[in-house]
């Protein structure tokens, strides 16, 4: 869903109070979603983690997902949990700037989970 929001300019993005609000629950379930994965997939290890940011974190040391890709995961945390607890106190740049590397970076996160446990499964 994020990615039909990947050609709005940033001028469309802050005069529509609906899709910034949108783009800002996406951005925070996509984080919520992958750390419920995270902990789950972990927890198939034996590894617990004690925070959304370290569940990214555990993930790249224990090789399940690369680790400079968990490690710039591990800062979307840090966006979830402003825009959930700072609500207006953070810049639409961010969010607006965010887009993209959500799109990107959970995109490559997806597509080594997939390849690990569902084509190894087959």
């Amino acid at each position: 869903e994020l990615k039909s929001f990947e050609s709005l300019v940033f001028l469309q993005y802050i005069e529509d109070k609906i899709k910034r609000r949108a783009i800002e629950r996406l951005l925070q379930l996509i984080v919520e979603v992958a750390c419920d994965i995270n902990s789950f997939v972990l927890s198939k290890s034996g590894v617990t983690a004690e925070s959304y940011h370290d569940s990214f974190i555990k993930m790249g040391e224990t090789g399940i997902v690369e680790k400079d890709i968990a490690s710039k995961l591990a800062r979307t945390t840090g966006l979830r949990n402003r825009i959930i607890h700072e609500y207006g106190e953070y810049k639409d740049e961010v969010v607006y700037k965010n887009i993209s590397i959500f799109i990107e970076f959970y995109g490559k996160y997806l597509k080594t989970l997939a390849n690990k446990f569902l084509i190894e499964r087959g």
